[in-house]
């Protein structure tokens, strides 16, 4: 048995980069449209960055409303907490406005 973990194990050294990259996105890249937002949004300097990160979260999450309230594991726990963490990173005014969006949609207002 101990054999059969070490191998399992050792398997995953030969995986290609692309794959490894493709399952760490899986299964830690964003679940919906708004934490794509979230994930990309913050170091956006430019509106023509804004618009390629808008549509690239829409490719990926073309449904707006299939999301979850509320905060993750590593992320934060209310609205004000996302506004602090990830507002500040940029100056871009869509970006802060799509930061802003996808905050009030996961963490609503009470």
């Amino acid at each position: 048995m101990k054999l059969l973990r070490v191998l399992s194990a050792s398997a995953l050294l030969f995986i290609p980069p692309a794959i490894q990259a493709g399952v760490w996105d899986e299964l830690f890249g964003p679940d919906n449209y708004w934490e794509c937002l979230l994930e990309k949004m913050p170091e956006t300097q430019t509106y023509g960055g804004s618009m390629e990160h808008l549509s690239q979260c829409a490719s990926q999450f073309p449904d707006q409303n299939d999301y979850q309230t509320g905060g993750g594991w590593f992320g934060p726990d209310t609205l004000e907490e996302c506004l602090q963490e990830y507002r500040t990173e940029t100056n871009e005014a869509l970006a802060r406005l799509s930061i802003r969006k996808a905050c009030f949609r996961l963490f609503p207002p009470n």
